[in-house]
Formats: structure tokens, sequence, C-alpha cells
């Protein structure tokens, strides 16, 4: 039986494409003590029916609601009030973790360590639901938060004690998980674990799809807390290395999981491995964010 109750919170908005694989990959988990809070800001795309019945199903604890609220933020900050597990983890309507048995390892983590703050390693998963390239992700660094989010936020889960003392600053509609971030490394023990646990989904529809507000929300942000940050100049020239180690280790968990492929826990499978290994490696996008805020 599972020891700790983990409790998952979710936001949602006319996401009906993508909240059943969401859904899925909560309700397939092996882990028995499981709080789902769905938190849906009035969809009109068919999403209350799916979260109702999904409810209605499901074998562990689901509260749900679907009204217009405050925004992303304000949605994720309810949902961090009302939990009520030992650990919690935040999941948007279209991410989803990884495999069946995530959220037993989750618990196993926090039984190992002491840490306040875990996150693992990155699926990323397209609009077909297949997972196209594995990000792992960099040991936790707070130098290295001056110029890139070294967190993956679907893979991030907390102790309860951290969501009541900190939550998320509701003024923000982009930034607010690397702002939260930022502040979490100031108190709180925040480590990285090896281990693919959670899937983001890349698809046309995406709220960053448009880079230009999240950029410019980004640097406004980094500017209130750039004197609490190092120079992003004095680690830029020292992540050569870590970048290339982190290549060669998502290549390495590419090659294991086509040798040994896990019960996804959504209805998904994985791309070609040919496919995933021409994936891996920063995209433009991401070289293009860390040179600008270089210049900053």
């Amino acid at each position: 039986m599972g020891g700790q109750k983990i409790s998952v919170v979710t936001p949602s908005y006319n996401q009906a494409d993508y909240l059943p694989d969401n859904l899925q990959s909560i309700d397939s988990q092996s882990h028995d003590a499981v709080e789902h809070l769905v938190l849906d800001a009035g969809s009109n795309d068919g999403t209350a029916e799916i979260i109702e019945n999904y409810a209605n199903d499901a074998d562990h604890e689901v509260w749900w609601r679907s009204e217009p609220d405050d925004g992303q933020s304000a949605a994720i900050n309810e949902g961090f009030d009302r939990a009520s597990g030992d650990i919690v983890g935040w999941l948007n309507s279209d991410d989803l973790y990884f495999d069946t048995t995530t959220l037993s390892r989750v618990e196993r983590w926090f039984s190992r360590t002491d840490a306040d703050v875990i996150y693992g390693d990155l699926a990323y998963v397209d609009s077909r639901s297949r997972v196209t390239e594995i990000d792992v992700r960099p040991e936790f660094d707070r130098k290295k938060l001056a110029y890139r989010i070294v967190i993956g936020q679907p893979a991030t889960f907390f102790r309860s004690n951290v969501i009541r003392s900190e939550q998320l600053n509701e003024d923000l509609d982009y930034g607010m998980d690397y702002e939260f971030w930022i502040r979490l490394s100031r108190k709180y023990d925040i480590r990285h674990v090896r281990d693919v646990l959670a899937g983001f989904r890349r698809h046309e529809a995406q709220k960053t799809d448009d880079m230009s507000p999240v950029n410019a929300e980004v640097n406004t942000m980094l500017d209130r807390h750039r004197e609490a940050l190092p120079k992003p100049q004095r680690v830029l020239l020292n992540n050569a290395s870590t970048e290339i180690q982190r290549i060669l280790r998502s290549g390495q968990q590419t090659l294991s999981l086509h040798r040994n492929k896990p019960e996804l826990a959504f209805d998904g499978e994985l791309a070609p491995l040919p496919e995933m290994v021409v994936n891996l490696g920063p995209r433009y996008e991401d070289v293009r964010k860390a040179l600008h805020r270089w210049e900053k």
C-alpha cells in the first residue's frame, strides 16, 4: 500500500484535446494515496464533462471546479491551499506523468533525502502523444537561475510545508514558475533526481507559443531579482561541459527506454529511436534566450 499521500494540482482552460492524457496519467498510477485537484477556469470546449466523468470513475480522490477565476497562478495557489497531501505536484492540463510508477518513485525519492523540493527529468511529448525527446535536466545550481530555468516544472514535487510557506506570484502570467524557483532557492533544499518523471507537451496552442510577451515578462522579473543572482556571464562560460554531459545522459536514457520500454501512464508511444536521437541537444530558442540574458 502507498504511504505518503501525494496531491496533484492541475490548472485547466480549454485543453479538452490534451486533458484526457493528463487525467489518465494520474488515474493509472500504482501509488495508492493520490489526490487530484483540477481547477478549470470555465472552459467552453467540453472540459467540464471530461473532468466530471473522470471524477465519477476514479479510484482516487478528485476535487474539481469549473468556473471563471483570476488566472493560472491564482488557480494553482488555490490548489496548493486545498491540497492535503504530504507531497504536492503541479501538473498543467496539457502535461502528464510519464509512466505508471512515477508517483511511487517520487515517494521513494523523498524518503531517501531531506530535500524540500525534488525535480526529475522530462520527456517531450508532441500533439499526437508521441515521446519525441528525453531531456535530462542539470543538477541544481542556484547560480544558473541567472540565465536559465534549470528545473522542469511538470517533474517537480514539493513537501507540503513548502507550498504552505511560499506560493506563486499572481501578477505573473508566464514566468511564475521561474520566479517561484528563484524564491524557493533562497530558503529550501532543491535537488535533481535522475529519473524521467513527467511529459511536457509541445503543441501549437501552447500559452508560450508567442515568445514576445513571455520574454518581456521574464526579463522584467529577472531585473527585479538581479541583485540576488550572480551575473550570468560568470556561469555561462563554465556551462559548456555541463551541457555536453547532459546531452550524453539524455542519449543514454533514450537508449535505455527503447531497450526496456516502460508502461506509459498515458495513451502514447515512444517515437522511433533515430528521431529521438536527432532531437537531443539544446534548441535554437534555448540558446537565443541564454545569449539574450548574457547581454543583460
